[in-house]
């Protein structure tokens, strides 16, 4: 049980608590802006035509915002500080009203070498993970051709400063506002080494059996397709220019590869929509194999990650263990994965992955079967009468007992099993395969499934998950899932820019962590978060006692927990970010639980209680 309070330096008066509501009651007016802002540029428009000689409102009025300035240095590879001797000085200055960004560098003869660049040519900027106050922009020096500068400012605060200016000036000028939901399809098809049908717009379009889209939505492209597949007998390349080639003939748009991995015939592609790829940062690529030994690619896992603005995002694409009676070689093969994929920010190493993303999507053939006997599952599946067959999915039973895949979700299964199916048909299944061993038995499975993961108080929505019924080369069946996903991008105070003396604190009066170990030795704890200056640890605690041999309650009073300086001090942004917290123990640093939290819920000027599940 932990407790928490925010507050301002000062203390916060009635007044200010007063302000601080009100703060909040204006964030439900931004569902309406994005409305509002369309009106009044219709209405622009329509005077525009209607009334040419005349002289037009304006409609944006902004206060005078004065030339910014930020002493930086520009971060070097190696390579570069033996050709120049060190680091250089420059100096950037950022015209809201003007549009433009000069990059001045300083020369020691005092002469001045600077670039100036207008808004649209500043095409992203990239917040460095490892270094707090490090920033990369890319700008555009020719067409398509790009240019990435890395500065290192004076501290993360006025890095903060400066991306908030930059987002100042292109919201002044842009008529098109950063998105705050995307849409997002996942599929995932075990292909059975068999080259794909010619036509799999089913696929992408989420037609078939389960939850599907409907017949307007169905046409409204996604903003980020990923693909999943397993007995992928294409390369690399052909399966993208495949899937390409079939995304640009069902929505007309020439989508941007972001990422593609794979590990033998397991593989992950992520596609984006062009306007989106300047969105995208961090991307990370990994796999591991859990075939024979550990050492076979036929098994095992690939995954992506990247950052979409603000918002991180992980995708995992797994091929697991088969065999009806290997449902404990499959719980493994997720907890090798889960421990061994090197995805996300690396500071988040003593985290496992299904924390280091705001949302994180697994899927794959993860093999699970349904323990019952074949006839009757094939009785039920006749009447489409699911849920009995549900309740001895060996995927459902194995979360149950908190073995795999903790507090992930999954929609609602309304679709018949996807494995396995006679070729060239959908309605018979085949449950008799010859092996080198003997004849094996596969009754009919949800083999092929989608989950997810995301952090506390954020906006997902699952809007389909099914399996298509006309895609019938392999003798799984391709299944679908569409997202709508909250995201956020960089955050603008409407206050304007923070003085130096607003400083927000997040303190906390007391821990309490219950840690399964027989161990009697002492504790501290990690704190992490990209919107604190620094990260943070405790000091050791100060009690603990045991009512059983396995488990320990480890205690902290207020003395032993550090007080939390966030880069920003408006509640607005705070409330979109979270923490994650580590139990270490003092005797070897290793981790015995981790969790996360957000602080939408624990904002104000008394203290919040919160209770939250530590995993490892």
């Amino acid at each position: 049980m932990v407790s928490r309070i925010l507050q301002q330096t000062a203390g916060q008066t009635g007044e200010q608590e007063l302000d601080s509501l009100v703060l909040k009651l204006s964030i439900l007016k931004d569902f309406l802006s994005n409305i509002e802002k369309k009106a009044l540029k219709a209405l622009q428009d329509m005077s525009a035509t209607a009334l040419p000689g005349q002289a037009q409102p304006c409609f944006r009025k902004l206060k005078s915002i004065p030339v910014q300035t930020f002493e930086v240095k520009l971060d070097l590879t190696l390579g570069d500080l033996t050709k120049i001797g060190k680091s250089q000085k420059y100096t950037l200055s950022v015209d809201v009203e003007g549009g433009k960004l000069v990059v001045l560098k300083k020369q020691k003869d005092s002469q001045e070498d600077w670039n100036t660049f207008t808004h649209e040519k500043i095409r992203q900027l990239i917040k460095s993970q490892r270094v707090q106050n490090k920033l990369g922009i890319v700008f555009e020096k020719e067409k398509d051709k790009t240019q990435r500068k890395d500065f290192v400012f004076a501290s993360a605060r006025k890095r903060e400063a400066f991306c908030q200016l930059l987002q100042l000036m292109k919201n002044w000028h842009c008529s098109q506002d950063e998105p705050d939901m995307i849409s997002i399809f996942i599929g995932t098809w075990n292909m059975g080494s068999i080259p794909p049908s010619k036509n799999m717009a089913s696929w992408f379009a989420s037609k078939g059996l389960g939850k599907t889209l409907d017949e307007m939505t169905v046409s409204i492209p996604h903003d980020i397709y990923v693909f999943g597949t397993q007995e992928n007998s294409l390369g690399d390349k052909e399966w993208v220019d495949v899937t390409r080639s079939a995304l640009k003939d069902f929505t007309e748009i020439e989508y941007r590869l972001i990422a593609m991995q794979s590990l033998w015939n397991i593989k992950i592609a992520v596609l984006v929509k062009p306007e989106h790829e300047n969105r995208i940062s961090h991307v990370g690529t990994s796999s591991v194999k859990t075939g024979i030994a550990n050492t076979l690619g036929n098994k095992g896992a690939v995954g992506v990650s990247f950052m979409f603005n603000g918002t991180s995002f992980g995708f995992v694409n797994c091929h697991l263990t088969s065999g009806n009676e290997k449902t404990a070689r499959r719980n493994q093969n997720y907890l090798d994965i889960l421990r061994l994929l090197a995805l996300g920010d690396k500071q988040l190493s003593s985290f496992d992955i299904s924390l280091r993303f705001t949302h994180l999507f697994w899927f794959g053939d993860l093999n699970y079967r349904l323990d019952m006997d074949i006839q009757e599952i094939l009785n039920y599946i006749n009447r489409k009468e699911f849920e009995p067959l549900l309740k001895v999915d060996q995927l459902n039973l194995e979360k149950e007992k908190h073995k795999i895949f903790l507090r992930f979700s999954e929609e609602e299964v309304t679709f018949p099993p996807t494995y396995r199916y006679e070729r060239g048909s959908r309605d018979t299944y085949v449950w008799h395969k010859q092996k080198p061993t003997g004849v094996r038995t596969n009754v009919p499975s949800w083999c092929d499934r989608i989950l997810w993961k995301s952090y506390p108080e954020t906006h997902i929505n699952c809007t389909s998950y099914g399996c298509t019924d006309d895609i019938m080369s392999s003798d799984h069946s391709p299944v679908f899932a569409a997202f709508e996903v909250g995201v956020t991008s960089q955050f603008v105070s409407k206050k304007g820019l923070s003085k130096s003396s607003d400083q927000a604190y997040i303190e906390f009066e007391s821990i309490e962590a219950i840690v399964k170990t027989a161990s009697r030795t002492k504790f501290f704890i990690e704190f992490y978060s990209t919107c604190l200056e620094e990260f943070k640890k405790s000091f050791e605690n100060d009690s603990q006692s045991s009512d059983n041999i396995n488990f320990l309650k480890v205690q902290w009073s207020s003395r032993q927990l550090p007080t939390l300086k966030p880069i920003l001090s408006d509640i607005e942004y705070l409330q979109d970010q979270h923490i994650l917290l580590t139990v270490k123990s003092l005797d070897g640093y290793e981790s015995y639980g981790e969790c996360v939290i957000a602080l939408k819920s624990m904002i104000g000027s008394t203290a919040q209680q919160f209770l939250t599940y530590l995993s490892h």
